[in-house]
């Protein structure tokens, strides 16, 4: 009987990678046409962003930032990629790492942004004769990578939340003898009753700042949801005035409102 579990074991094992390399064989032939000799000498982190394109209010555009495991000594080297789109599939090919012509300073990885199609539900990524492959679901709320297969690639996030239209961010940081600017600001907001606040439940990470950077306390940030427009345009004179009155200049505050479509209001400039 104990030889027979033996043989069982050994049996099972033996079908186990029998299928998983008859699965890889078969990916590797289906995408065979995009394979290319080159390779890069780094692995691979992405996650999907929302970008802006310039300064101006606009639609964010959906993108996935790929970035080198790999930290080279200049802070702006490149990471050369081909891409194409099979029906549904996005594949993202790699091909080289790119040195600048002038380096920034700082230490860090190679980076780039590829489109993200909203209508995509697999990414194939390669890398010379490696083959990794993810399911992707794109809606408007979250954008969310499943791994079928990796050896080379990780995703960074499993979930990431995408900005609700109509939105905005309230962000505040403060001294330690000043924290009631944060909460008053707020309370400003909570009585609008054009405003509703909102929190984005589940797991995943969040497109807006969750907090302040570099103050003596980093509050946490608030999110609000608007129907007019013009409800969002009037708060650049509300926090003028709030400003004016509340905050002292080199008091350790500040405040920053920035809405999902590229608006932003600060308590240190004139809105």
């Amino acid at each position: 009987m104990r030889g027979m579990r033996k043989l069982i074991f050994i049996g099972s094992t033996v079908l186990f990678f029998s299928c998983t390399s008859g699965d890889e064989a078969t990916r590797s032939t289906e995408y065979s046409e995009y394979m290319l000799a080159v390779s890069i000498e780094t692995d691979i982190d992405f996650m999907p962003k929302e970008i802006y394109t310039s300064n101006d209010v606009q639609i964010p555009e959906l993108k996935l930032e790929l970035r080198s495991t790999e930290i080279y000594g200049c802070l702006n080297f490149g990471v050369e990629v081909s891409q194409f789109k099979n029906e549904r599939t996005l594949i993202i090919r790699f091909e080289s790492i790119v040195e600048p012509g002038i380096c920034l300073t700082a230490m860090g990885p190679a980076r780039t942004m590829v489109d993200l199609p909203l209508d995509v539900n697999k990414i194939i990524f390669i890398n010379g004769n490696k083959l990794d492959e993810y399911d992707v679901s794109i809606n408007e709320e979250k954008v969310s990578f499943s791994a079928v297969s990796k050896s080379f690639t990780t995703s960074l996030y499993e979930d990431t939340f995408r900005l609700p239209k109509h939105s905005f961010a309230f962000v505040c940081g403060t001294n330690t003898d000043n924290t009631h600017i944060y909460d008053e600001f707020l309370s400003i907001l909570r009585e609008n009753p054009a405003f509703e606040e909102f929190e984005f439940e589940g797991d995943g990470r969040i497109p807006y700042a969750e907090t302040s950077d570099g103050h003596w306390v980093n509050h946490l940030s608030k999110y609000f949801k608007y129907t007019e427009v013009s409800d969002f345009e009037k708060l650049a004179v509300v926090l003028n005035n709030f400003s004016s009155q509340h905050i002292e200049k080199n008091s350790g505050v500040s405040i920053a409102l920035t809405s999902w479509d590229n608006w932003q209001y600060y308590s240190w400039v004139e809105n």
